[in-house]
């Protein structure tokens, strides 16, 4: 098969489907190529307060507004109540050395827990990536991304009109 578009992106993630979405908005055309097929398994991703708020600058900055909705559990359950999430209250996280089992220090110092807002409208979410690259992947192919799956990516040329 041979495509001819400005950009291949390869992954359909939401990573992958993001750039894609972006691009089209910049006037590129877009094939966003995926080795396997949706609903797929990828293991899980929650928001945090600062990734929450580049989704919205991204959505805002290249007009995706179906993006922005994903930012926040509020505006996700008004608008995508069929892409499943769940409701996030806080993280931790926990520093280890190589080689040694985790130890529990009396002051915590190698403990981080970070809260996240108790507020509903405005709280963090668990992201069911099944469902959330899914619905990522069908935006971008709903703002004409040429979108392939099942794809075995065997051979790419960098020539001087492309790759």
């Amino acid at each position: 098969m041979r495509l001819n578009v400005d950009l291949a992106v390869v992954g359909s993630g939401f990573g992958g489907s993001l750039l894609s979405m972006i691009a089209r908005r910049l006037g590129y055309s877009v094939a966003l190529l995926e080795r396997g097929r949706h609903p797929r398994f990828a293991i899980g991703e929650s928001s945090t307060p600062l990734a929450n708020l580049l989704l919205e600058e991204m959505a805002r900055d290249y007009n995706l507004p179906g993006v922005g909705a994903f930012s926040k559990w509020g505006t996700w359950q008004e608008t995508h109540p069929g892409v499943g999430c769940g409701l996030k209250r806080g993280f931790s996280f926990f520093h280890h050395h190589a080689g040694q089992p985790w130890q529990r220090w009396a002051d915590h110092r190698s403990e981080l827990l970070v809260a996240a807002s108790s507020h509903d409208a405005v709280a963090d979410t668990h992201w069911y990536r099944p469902d959330f690259d899914r619905a990522l992947m069908e935006q971008a192919r709903s703002m004409g991304v040429e979108y392939l799956e099942e794809v075995i990516l065997t051979e790419a040329r960098v020539g001087a009109d492309g790759v």
